[in-house]
């Protein structure tokens, strides 16, 4: 019979280290309920790989090394991977710190999962059995993920040109790290997994908030100045005299005016979006809560259009002119998220 201080005591790590992740990011830039969802996609991806095993089962011995140091790392870590991937993908993810929260989180939602599973399993246990899970391999499945998408947010900021091989290189990663854990649980006491545990996923988590912040700090002072800067001259009439302007000018042999006319119109209204979503996030360091701007839905709109209008060939012809790396393109998902409550 499963029991409630069972359940606890085996989910406690791994709960605390999420909650610890989340309070000291000092931007605050993940909803809760956005953590909630990836805890939700950890429980169903756990059902999922847990039915995957079974099948394995059916070739090759429950107990066999091979599933657990071979099988299970390639089939969880790469069903864990898709939800935060996707968001990812989707640019809903901005800095270091929250793609270790989202991974982490993962990991959380599936040891809840797995957890129950071998409660049922294997009956009553003593405490300190659920404890040894809960510091090792709940706390693992939260630092696979949380590293995977560490190393694959960290490489896509450094405009890499295959990030399907960063991805790769960011999977393979988690599931050597997980195969590594599994293979040393068969050939190691327990208490010195936990050792390595408790003083190399911390340390890791802490270069990676430490390096993320500083990243975000630079990232919003040059960014911050250098679109106030482009804005003023583009106000002031002295766009032209900028290389910014004598670039789009130049272009004008090449495109339609009314085309080149709407590259202007998108660039002014990206500069002023990316503008306001700096400063948002600087009010939102400062603990002051965000000005809603009636102003900023239908800038949202009309940039929409003109990227529809310009076509493919006038997003090429602007890409010099736009940052296009991952943080410059998340921060208009935080606006439209910010300003829509």
């Amino acid at each position: 019979m499963i029991t409630l201080i069972n359940i606890l005591v085996s989910l406690s790590p791994v709960l605390i280290f999420l909650i610890v992740l989340v309070v000291m990011d000092s931007y605050k830039l993940l909803r809760i309920w956005a953590v909630a969802l990836t805890i939700l996609w950890g429980c169903i991806a756990a059902g999922v790989a847990l039915m995957f095993n079974r099948f394995v089962f059916t070739f090759v011995p429950h107990q066999s090394i091979f599933v657990s140091v071979v099988v299970a790392p390639i089939i969880e870590e790469t069903i864990k991977s898709v939800y935060p991937l996707w968001q990812l993908k989707k640019k809903k993810i901005g800095f270091l710190v929250d793609s270790a929260i989202i991974g982490f989180a993962v990991g959380t939602g599936f040891a809840l999962i797995e957890n129950l599973f071998f409660m049922q399993a294997l009956g009553e246990r003593s405490v300190f059995i659920w404890l040894i899970r809960g510091l090792g391999t709940a706390v693992m499945h939260g630092g696979t993920t949380g590293i995977m998408m560490i190393i694959v947010r960290y490489f896509t900021e450094r405009r890499a040109r295959n990030p399907i091989f960063i991805v790769a290189g960011g999977l393979l990663t988690a599931m050597l790290i997980h195969a590594g854990f599994n293979y040393l649980v068969h050939v190691v006491s327990p208490e010195i997994i936990l050792i390595m545990q408790l003083v190399i996923l911390p340390t890791l988590l802490a270069v990676t908030f430490t390096r993320s912040e500083k990243n975000l700090r630079d990232w919003l002072e040059e960014g911050l100045a250098a679109n106030v800067e482009l804005l003023g001259d583009i106000r002031a009439g002295r766009f032209r005299e900028t290389k910014a302007g004598q670039y789009l000018y130049s272009l004008k042999e090449h495109l339609p005016g009314e085309t080149l006319a709407d590259i202007f119109c998108y660039l002014q209204i990206y500069l002023e979006l990316s503008a306001r979503a700096k400063a948002l996030l600087i009010l939102k360091e400062l603990g002051m809560p965000p000005i809603p701007d009636p102003e900023t839905p239908a800038k949202f709109t009309e940039l929409k259009q003109l990227e529809k209008n310009i076509g493919k060939t006038g997003r090429i012809a602007i890409a010099p002119l736009i940052r296009t790396n991952p943080r410059d393109l998340w921060q208009l998902y935080f606006l439209d998220q910010q300003q829509n409550g």
